[in-house]
């Protein structure tokens, strides 16, 4: 064990390092690209033996690792924004062979350069694992723990994990970094399968849905392996909680100071950060708001929150997107999570798009307003700008 103070993209790097992939490929895209600036420094001084692969766009890069874990290797890509948005195409596939690779999406919003979640919040429906990091040491250890996720025979699913671009990509913090051989010990080398669909007999588990075949199976199957991970998730944090000390709640989510909260806010991200230190204000007030830090958006934790719904009296959910038309997507999770049970009012907020800046004080007004909410007093709007 030694510790570094690095910024969030070495950290993305050094876990690759750590999980002992075999090849990556990427192409250049701000802030994400100095991920691989730093996996060529590992290779050149020796630290590090993988293939690089280097392509002309995104999408070929997506397909070349791909290719790659269907063959046997430990695999690596990573992207942001628009360039995200150019995978979308082979992404589609990687989950419908139920490949196991890895991907970290440094976050670029899809309307200019500077952060929020609308890259990988676009990405809902391709049927990958989806992740959220608030620090630079959650993605070095989120980085090792989502290829025992990805690679877990009941599951068997692409991971992508998040993290906010600039604000920690490119900012340094003080991370420790696991021996090797203890990670070895935690991720065992990737043991490719031939198949892991239920009945290869079946022409529909392989996406055709010839003859007789049921067309909706491919849809089902993959619709319940993601379902699966969800105890998988728990798993894994559970173990690496046990061998590292560094706890990560139930690794779908990290509450703090709910036990006795009358309201309760939601975030992802580095907003989870300064929602923390709000929480901690609303405190000082006597004001009794908790928060719950999201780490799996998909599968979203329903079971965890249906529980937590029963004992207060509203949720204050933060996005960091928007779907135009539609709303915030964690506002829909949870509304969609607690239909037709009573509970909770559930206000929406949109905070933090386009890289606008988050205050501790604008989260405490959140917090505010919410509690309001919990007490039975009327609050207008329910969803609103910050």
């Amino acid at each position: 064990m030694s510790y570094e103070v690095m910024v969030g993209n070495k950290a993305c790097a050094t876990g690759v390092k750590l999980a002992r992939v075999k090849v990556a490929s990427a192409f250049p895209i701000t802030p994400q690209t100095t991920i691989t600036e730093y996996l060529s420094d590992m290779y050149a001084a020796g630290e590090f033996d993988f293939d690089f692969v280097n392509v002309e766009g995104e999408l070929t890069s997506q397909v070349v690792v791909q290719a790659a874990t269907a063959v046997g290797a430990r695999s690596f890509t990573c992207t942001s924004g628009p360039g995200l948005l150019y995978m979308h195409h082979p992404m589609q596939e990687t989950a419908s062979k139920r490949l196991p690779l890895v991907m970290a999406v440094v976050h670029r919003g899809v309307k200019g350069m500077q952060p929020d979640h609308s890259d990988l919040m676009s990405q809902q429906w391709q049927g990958w694992i989806h992740l959220y990091v608030e620090n630079a040491q959650e993605i070095l250890d989120t980085c090792v723990m989502a290829y025992k996720i990805a690679e877990d025979k009941r599951i068997r699913l692409p991971v992508a994990f998040g993290y906010d671009g600039y604000v920690l990509s490119y900012t340094a913090e003080p991370v420790e970094i696991p021996a090797q051989e203890e990670v070895d010990k935690f991720l065992p080398p990737y043991k490719p399968m031939p198949s892991i669909l239920p009945d290869e007999a079946d022409p529909a588990t392989f996406g055709r849905g010839f003859g007789d075949a049921d067309p909706q199976k491919p849809w089902q199957v993959h619709h319940e392996a993601a379902l699966m991970a969800e105890p998988v998730i728990k798993e894994v944090f559970a173990e690496w909680a046990k061998k590292f000390g560094r706890s990560y709640g139930n690794g779908m989510i990290d509450p703090y100071r709910i036990d006795d909260a009358e309201a309760v806010l939601t975030a992802m991200g580095t907003i989870a950060g300064s929602a923390m230190s709000a929480v901690d204000k609303l405190r000082a007030d006597g004001k009794k708001v908790g928060l719950v830090k999201i780490r799996s958006f998909l599968p979203f934790p329903r079971n965890d929150f249906r529980e937590i719904a029963k004992r207060i009296g509203a949720f204050g959910i933060i996005d960091r997107s928007c779907q135009p038309g539609m709303g915030g997507p964690t506002w829909h999770q949870m509304r969609s999570t607690l239909y037709g049970q009573p509970g909770p009012q559930i206000l929406g907020f949109y905070a933090g798009l386009g890289g606008k800046e988050v205050r501790v004080d604008d989260i405490v007004k959140i917090g505010e307003k919410t509690l309001k909410a919990a007490k039975g007093q009327k609050v207008e709007p329910l969803v609103e700008w910050v």
